[in-house]
């Protein structure tokens, strides 16, 4: 097996093999924007399409005009549990849509605070206040039991689908 001989950034040379060498090689290529309309919602032919805010701003303004719908730190640099929170914020929408299944108006939105994890999403008023803060309650403890920390639910209810219309495409 071929080697070469290599330095590193603290100038101490290294052996690496050829075969690892060519797995662990980087690539770059110029910036295209060619594929623009991904995430963009289709004009329906009549314009009666109903968007809300998140629908309504292209995938590029996240962050301009819109914001992410999950907050958390673990994809900075030296931090760990990058893909244990994307499975858990996966795991969050998937159980907040089976709990409440028709009731569920916009996007689960997840935010990490130190231990703490905020969930927050707008909801129809369509069941009775005693049902609803079972559920309430019922998903905090679940999710805390869960995951392992403290789950607060944020929800804002509405009357009907209208109260979330942005615009009509």
């Amino acid at each position: 097996m071929a080697s070469v001989l290599c330095q590193v950034r603290n100038r101490v040379p290294c052996l690496i093999k050829l075969a690892e060498l060519q797995l662990r090689g980087v690539t770059t290529t110029a910036c295209v924007c060619k594929n623009i309309r991904s995430g963009v919602p289709k004009i329906s032919v009549k314009g009666d399409k109903a968007l809300t805010y998140e629908e309504a701003n292209p995938p590029h303004m996240i962050g301009v005009r819109k914001s992410w719908n999950t907050w958390n730190t673990s994809n900075l640099k030296g931090e760990g549990r990058k893909a244990e929170t994307t499975v858990d914020d996966i795991f969050i929408r998937r159980f907040i849509k089976g709990t409440f299944p028709t009731l569920v108006a916009s996007e689960v939105i997840i935010k990490r605070r130190h231990n703490i994890i905020t969930i927050t999403t707008m909801m129809y008023q369509s069941i009775n206040a005693q049902k609803m803060y079972f559920l309430w309650g019922y998903t905090e403890e679940i999710l805390s039991y869960f995951l392992k920390c403290p789950v607060k639910l944020e929800i804002q209810t509405i009357t009907n689908k209208s109260d979330i219309i942005y615009k009509h495409i």
